[in-house]
């Protein structure tokens, strides 16, 4: 028979790669997690993990499980959910990264408050999701941009909460009327390495047809902004992220991209955090149009 407790330290580990970042996660000991995956393989009747480089691995039959494991975890959690005393508060642990956390979340946490207890944590999309899938947080706040792809996990529903257009950000000595094709020659600052805003303004320089000379890689967007506004460069950012100072100018241009902010659930917790999304749901789910001008702005982060 497999044990729950053995199942959790079994994903945790299949998901952190180390048994020690695996015991941190759950506060066990170690060799308390160790027993744990022993007692699992022996119930299994095969070897779960392979030892590489000081990283476990899954074995054949590791990688067979783990789907089941994070369905039966689920199960679980469902059950939990149906059999909870509905008149207590519960308690709802949000992450995601910043400017969602200050655009989208903290305008509604006086409603939220009201029906939750609310931990909100800063983190990126990886590790966030990644913390979903674990059950140590229950909603990601994360976000999607137009002609991107991504892997959706079967296990989690995805609620669109706000769209924003991208936009070209311009020193506020250079005119809103500017375009892409007035910058060939221009010092480009983009938001941090790997980003998916960063590969979204690569996108759209590309189909422009402009080979950016790159001056800076910031992920923090206040820095970023203010870069821009000291005539350090131009870049592209998400609309929303432009709100206070510094004063910089935004373009009248189309870049013809857009990005969604999402808030993800497992599945299996939905009745339980229904009144929670509800809450978050923008009515409108609109591009908030900002109109080319100049204008002020402040962001924490990509």
């Amino acid at each position: 028979m497999m044990d729950l407790v053995h199942l959790r330290s079994f994903t945790e580990v299949a998901e952190r790669g180390t048994i020690a970042a695996a015991a941190a996660a759950q506060s066990y000991t170690p060799p308390a997690v160790s027993q744990q995956l022993a007692k699992l393989e022996t119930a299994i009747g095969e070897p779960l993990f392979d030892r590489v480089g000081g990283r476990l691995s899954l074995t054949g039959a590791g990688r067979a499980l783990l789907p089941l494991a994070f369905e039966m975890l689920d199960l679980e959690a469902s059950a939990r959910t149906r059999l909870s005393r509905r008149h207590q508060q519960q308690r709802v642990v949000f992450t995601g990264f910043a400017s969602a956390i200050a655009t989208v979340l903290i305008p509604r946490l006086e409603a939220l408050n009201d029906v939750a207890s609310i931990e909100i944590i800063e983190a990126e999309d990886h590790e966030a999701l990644r913390d979903l899938s674990l059950g140590a947080v229950d909603i990601v706040l994360t976000q999607e941009y137009d002609g991107f792809p991504v892997e959706r996990n079967r296990r989690f529903t995805y609620t669109p909460l706000v769209s924003d257009r991208l936009v070209l950000v311009l020193p506020p000595t250079m005119p809103t009327s500017t375009r892409l094709e007035d910058l060939t020659n221009a010092s480009w600052l983009v938001n941090g390495q790997g980003t998916r805003c960063t590969a979204a303004t690569d996108h759209v320089l590309d189909v422009a047809g402009i080979e950016p000379r790159i001056v800076g890689t910031v992920a923090d967007n206040s820095t970023l902004l203010a870069l821009v506004a000291a005539d350090q460069g131009v870049t592209v950012v998400p609309s929303r992220v432009i709100t206070d100072n510094p004063s910089v100018s935004v373009g009248e241009q189309d870049l013809g991209m857009k990005r969604t902010i999402l808030a993800v659930t497992r599945t299996a917790l939905l009745p339980r955090l229904a009144p929670v999304l509800d809450l978050l749901t923008d009515p409108n789910h609109t591009d908030p149009n900002h109109a080319g001008g100049t204008v002020t702005c402040r962001q924490s982060d990509k």
